[in-house]
């Protein structure tokens, strides 16, 4: 979750849909967007009602510009959340290959997601890259299109590998999604048209999504997909 208004706004909306299908999933949460008390209880909140809360690492490369990763660990601590996870945040500095690697590895941490494997020894269990919902489906192919497409690609991976993760941004719960165009012009009219439309937005599909694989699957956290993938092992 990278921002204010996906935290207050879209992810009440996201959290709504998984209560009715009885599911858990894990949030991953920029600590630079928790600025007010109420904003922070409400966190909290969820993860007493289940849901688990990872760290959507903001200093990617452990640079001194910026508070530390461990101050950022150590910043969701000490709302007495449970962090046992870490993603790298794709704003302010990126992903950025093994520097990352190494960083997230650093906090000592359960597991950790990335792109890839680091191709080198690391402490922390790597999970499987994720498919993103949003932004590599439905932005860029629409929402039935997208689905299909989405729901091709995932199926494949379940049956070569017997699991998956999926990512999908609280912001785009409330916002249009957009076209995805190379012109610069269709991209700023087509997100005005689908913001007054209330189109491609993410609740039809991910109420979909649910729908369609809490019947043919088991939907579940991190940290349980990741006892899962270690009994394996």
């Amino acid at each position: 979750m990278d921002n204010i208004y996906g935290l207050r706004e879209g992810l009440p909306i996201l959290i709504g849909i998984e209560e009715k299908f009885g599911i858990r999933s894990t949030i991953f949460v920029r600590t630079n967007i928790l600025p007010e008390k109420s904003d922070r209880e409400y966190i909290k909140q969820l993860e007493d009602g289940g849901w688990e809360i990872g760290l959507h690492l903001i200093n990617t490369i452990n640079t001194s510009d910026l508070p530390s990763p461990n101050d950022e660990l150590r910043f969701l601590r000490d709302i007495g959340l449970n962090i046992q996870g870490v993603t790298p945040c794709g704003q302010t500095i990126g992903w950025k290959g093994e520097v990352t690697w190494k960083t997230m590895d650093s906090l000592g941490l359960q597991y950790m997601e990335g792109y890839g494997y680091p191709n080198f020894e690391v402490k922390t269990f790597v999970m499987p890259t994720h498919l993103t919902l949003d932004h590599a489906y439905v932005k860029k192919f629409g929402e039935t299109k997208g689905y299909k497409f989405f729901t091709h690609d995932l199926d494949a991976v379940l049956q070569e590998k017997g699991q998956a993760t999926i990512l999908s941004h609280p912001e785009w719960f409330v916002r249009s999604l957009g076209y995805d165009s190379k012109h610069r012009t269709m991209i700023r009219l087509s997100k005005v048209t689908f913001k007054i439309l209330n189109k491609r937005l993410m609740s039809n599909v991910y109420n979909q999504f649910l729908a369609d694989y809490s019947k043919k699957t088991t939907l579940m956290r991190y940290t349980d997909l990741m006892k899962y993938l270690v009994q394996k092992v």
